[in-house]
């Protein structure tokens, strides 16, 4: 049975950013079973992100990581987009990647506010802000930051303000879940591991 538009937004990540933070979470992501569509404004920004993710997938065969045709699919479930709307559109998370400094997030997550789909949870690049003063949909917003490497196992750290809601922080779970070998949770200094 075919899937519909939405199964397939719930399954598509939106990665903002196709520097080394968005190029790595775009292979993570995709390696890990979902579509990624990867935004960068910069159409060579975005070759080049190809070419760095193709030569990633190619050396996690050649040791052992991963085999031929998990690479290829993987490969294949990256796509690209020259905007942030067309890349937000066509999934219910984005994974932000911009610098953790607030006047950077309150331009992110404000633009997010007006072009992601209803019920998308924004998974923010940062590990230290407090997320709750950025945007006007804070419950929808959480933090994810990624540790280690795939040799020696990854781990993410989610990290929710004081308005993250338990939706977002059940979809940064899950995320994790699939990307990273293990993840702990950080909420007002407190942290649960998991």
């Amino acid at each position: 049975m075919a899937s519909t538009p939405e199964q397939d937004a719930a399954e598509t990540i939106a990665v903002i950013g196709a520097g080394k933070v968005g190029r790595a979470l775009a292979r993570r992501a995709a390696v890990a079973g979902f579509r990624v569509v990867l935004e960068d404004l910069i159409p060579t920004s975005l070759e080049a992100a190809r070419r760095e993710i193709r030569r990633s997938l190619d050396d996690a065969v050649s040791s052992g990581l991963l085999d031929r045709a998990g690479a290829d699919q993987a490969f294949a479930r990256i796509d690209c987009a020259t905007t942030i709307e067309d890349a937000a559109r066509r999934a219910h998370i984005v994974m932000e990647t911009g610098p953790d400094e607030f006047e950077s997030k309150l331009e992110m997550f404000c633009l997010l506010d007006r072009v992601c789909l209803p019920g998308t949870v924004i998974v923010s690049n940062c590990h230290a802000l407090e997320l709750s003063d950025t945007a006007a949909k804070a419950e929808s917003i959480v933090g994810m930051y990624f540790t280690g490497d795939p040799r020696s196992g990854e781990h993410a750290e989610i990290h929710c303000s004081a308005f993250t809601g338990a939706r977002a922080l059940a979809v940064a779970e899950r995320l994790a879940a699939r990307m990273a070998s293990s993840y702990h949770i950080t909420r007002d200094g407190n942290v649960a591991v998991v």
